[in-house]
């Protein structure tokens, strides 16, 4: 495995990039993949406003939001690990209504505001949305169709992490 630096896996357009999962605490869960799965090495970092722009929760703009995130590549595809850290999002809810658990899969798009577009032809909507630098995500509104939130993302460079598991 390697080290997972501020670069994403990027693939074709629409396929599966990531699996992001929703944890309440970000260390323990670290800890727990790496030494039952052997996943990781981790890189950790922050997405909190005013460095997370853009933001919004069902149409309506978010000013104070936070998590922080572990990513890791197994095989071809990014492990995302979620801790909510202040704000409402939709980790936060998730975590009320399942717990842990796999929240998202996400999808590799180039062109964002295009795949919209696209979606909402099909009447699926966004239900989050932020930029980190010129990363962005875009969680859809799919869990009652599907049983789970699809996140379509142009994978961008995100910055270096502020630290690794294990060091």
């Amino acid at each position: 495995m390697i080290i997972m630096e501020g670069t994403q896996p990027k693939g074709e357009e629409g396929k599966i990039v990531q699996m992001g999962i929703v944890v309440n605490n970000l260390e323990e869960a670290m800890e727990r993949y790496y030494r039952d799965f052997k996943w990781g090495p981790w890189g950790i970092w922050n997405f909190e406003t005013p460095d997370l722009t853009d933001v919004y929760v069902r149409g309506v703009r978010v000013e104070s939001l936070g998590f922080k995130i572990a990513l890791c590549v197994v095989g071809s595809i990014q492990i995302e690990l979620i801790q909510p850290l202040y704000g409402t999002t939709v980790h936060t809810e998730f975590l009320k209504k399942h717990g842990e658990g796999i929240q998202h899969v996400k999808m590799y798009y180039e062109d964002i505001p295009k795949a919209l577009d696209s979606f909402r032809e099909k009447g699926i909507f966004p239900l989050q949305s932020g930029k980190f630098g010129k990363d962005i995500h875009v969680y859809l509104d799919t869990e009652d169709k599907y049983g789970i939130i699809w996140e379509i993302g142009n994978q961008e460079y995100v910055g270096e992490p502020r630290e690794t598991y294990p060091k």
